[in-house]
């Protein structure tokens, strides 16, 4: 027996909201999400899960043929949603990963709208070297095994390490910080795909608007941004 095993063993699984023991009942509800997202029934109804869509446009617009792009987001920024995101970003709380990415497949599924590829918002060499994963890659994985399409981790890049979008609250420095930050790589091809954009958060939406607009530069014939959590729902 390896200490994993060991592990496993003597130490039950936890609420990754609130700590708190998980029960197992076999065949019930509470045990499914128990088991699959560790989330007890208590923080579960207590998740501010509200899908939502919108049009976002970035306010420097050099291109007056991009439109607004539609993003879809599953809940709205706050606790315990959050805490839980800026752990996942910041402090290697990918464990939270589960259940964020099934509430956003659940959002998404409100919509009549199919796909034919999954892209992360990609995150620059530098930033992806010192944080040592990319949140939203993590977050679009499961979301592409429910849709069984392929995702395209390596379709979009961030050649450009900016400053991080939080440092700014003028909406212009956002816009101004962003632009022209991502780019299609010469070997990869996205001609004609519709492309379900992932990230954690939408704010401003300036990110996921440069990206977007990226992808449909490069051929894409549709995208539309799926984030976990929007600062933007009332």
């Amino acid at each position: 027996m390896n200490a994993i095993t060991v592990w496993t063993h003597i130490s039950p699984p936890v609420c990754v909201f609130c700590g708190q023991v998980l029960p197992f009942r076999r065949l019930s509800h509470v045990s499914y999400f128990s088991v699959c997202y560790h989330v007890c029934s208590s923080c579960l109804t207590m998740l501010p899960f509200k899908p939502y869509s919108e049009q976002i446009a970035h306010c420097i617009q050099h291109d007056d043929s991009l439109n607004p792009i539609l993003a879809i987001t599953a809940m709205r920024y706050e606790e315990p949603i959050a805490s839980a995101l800026r752990t996942l970003k910041f402090r290697e709380g990918i464990y939270y990963a589960p259940i964020l990415s099934f509430m956003m497949y659940k959002a998404l599924q409100s919509t009549a709208l199919t796909f034919d590829a999954v892209v992360p918002v990609p995150l620059s060499k530098q930033r992806l070297l010192m944080r040592g994963y990319n949140q939203a890659e993590i977050l679009a994985e499961p979301i592409s095994r429910r849709l069984d399409i392929p995702m395209l981790s390596q379709s979009l890049c961030r050649p450009r390490n900016t400053n991080q979008q939080s440092r700014f609250r003028d909406p212009l420095r956002r816009a101004q910080n962003i632009t022209g930050a991502f780019e299609v790589p010469e070997d990869q091809c996205v001609d004609e795909l519709r492309i379900l954009l992932v990230d954690d958060v939408l704010t401003t939406g300036y990110t996921l608007h440069e990206a977007a607009s990226t992808l449909l530069k490069s051929g894409a014939s549709c995208v539309v941004a799926l984030t976990a959590a929007s600062r933007r729902i009332l």
